[in-house]
């Protein structure tokens, strides 16, 4: 596996303009990618969510439920909707980070190819949910209607052993599946999958429900949602990708964390230093509820996210997102293994109904009085 690839593709794409509704940027960087490589198909739904299908050469795939990857290719940020009378840029603010820690803060719209910097003057929130706010912009330069804006922070780099960038959420976890596409085709691995990337995740999980209600998926898929998920004191950086069985909403498909946590093993078998966790990440919500709840069995993967929503942890602040290079790399890892595993006959085991019969017939008379 070519680990400096796939950070070059984590860095070029963390980079891009990105904010709700207004995914333009990364959705052209993947339609790039997937032309140049023959065993990808991308299609395009009415929504503008991107659904990329691999198919693999050699032996076929056992029949089954399609197995389907599930990452968003927005961040919380700003979309520019004109001037005001005195010239200043207004623009639409959409993303879930709270609406006092706006005002006087340094942001970038990417307008005519080039960024143009501003600093926030005034805030007009437009929704009882506060994840939408009117806002008022100084810049020096024009910019044009529609243009993205985000925080104003460098392009993504390498510090250390973290990806640090404008927002790793969850144009990160779009760089892990595009670093899975790209293994797979250079493996000519046998099988295959999908990988389905989202609009509008931050602002309520539009896409992902429009996915649903249009049927963009396989008919019967297996869903695995892909975030970047809020560092936690039992979730840490740098501990390994982590298998998430639940989010602050609910807990993910048993059967589909089963299928994870079995894939993560196989690696581990194969390399006792494979690092992997499995954690309840209830630091915010992902997908996989709107999964869930259409039908479709899900289940989760993550990785712990520094400066969540590009909130300091003392809550008073804005900070770059970042993430572990090596968890980056492990995720990446745990992917091929998840593909390998699903298209395997599951191992015959015991459920806990037959487990606990078996205790109950063997222990039952020690309580007898």
């Amino acid at each position: 596996m070519n680990a400096r690839r796939h950070l070059d593709y984590a860095l070029e794409l963390l980079s891009l303009p990105t904010s709700p509704c207004n995914e333009g940027a990364v959705a052209a960087w993947v339609e790039r990618f997937v032309a140049r490589r023959k065993a990808l198909t991308l299609s395009r739904d009415r929504w503008g969510n991107l659904l990329v299908r691999y198919s693999g050469v050699g032996r076929p795939a056992r029949t089954g439920r399609p197995l389907v990857f599930c990452a968003h290719m927005d961040h919380p940020g700003f979309t520019a909707t004109g001037t005001d009378a005195a010239g200043r840029v207004t623009a639409r603010w959409m993303g879930g980070v709270p609406l006092e820690l706006l005002k006087g803060r340094r942001v970038r719209f990417h307008s005519a190819g080039r960024w143009v910097r501003g600093r926030i003057v005034a805030v007009a929130p437009q929704a009882a949910d506060r994840i939408t706010a009117d806002v008022t912009i100084e810049t020096k330069s024009p910019v044009a209607v529609g243009a993205v804006g985000m925080w104003d922070f460098p392009d993504a780099r390498v510090v250390g052993t973290r990806i640090v960038a404008r927002g790793c959420d969850d144009v990160g976890g779009v760089a892990s599946l595009v670093a899975l596409l790209d293994e797979a085709v250079r493996r000519r691995m046998p099988g295959n999958f999908h990988v389905l990337l989202t609009r509008a995740e931050e602002w309520g999980f539009v896409g992902a429900i429009a996915a649903c209600k249009s049927a963009s998926l396989p008919s019967g898929a297996v869903v695995i949602s892909v975030e970047t998920s809020k560092e936690l004191p039992t979730a840490r950086q740098g501990e390994g990708p982590i298998i998430r069985v639940g989010d602050r909403a609910s807990i993910f498909t048993p059967d589909v964390t089963d299928l994870l946590v079995r894939a993560a093993q196989s690696v581990r078998q194969a390399d006792p230093t494979f690092k992997f966790q499995r954690r309840l990440m209830d630091g915010g919500i992902c997908e996989a509820p709107v999964f869930t709840e259409s039908g479709y069995p899900a289940g989760g993967l993550c990785l712990a996210l520094g400066n969540y929503h590009n909130v300091t942890p003392d809550g008073k602040d804005i900070g770059a997102e970042y993430i572990d290079a090596r968890d980056f790399a492990g995720l990446v890892r745990l992917y091929l293994a998840v593909v390998e595993t699903h298209h395997r006959p599951r191992p015959k085991r015991s459920s806990f109904r037959e487990r606990w019969e078996t205790i109950f017939r063997d222990r039952k008379s020690f309580l007898a009085k």
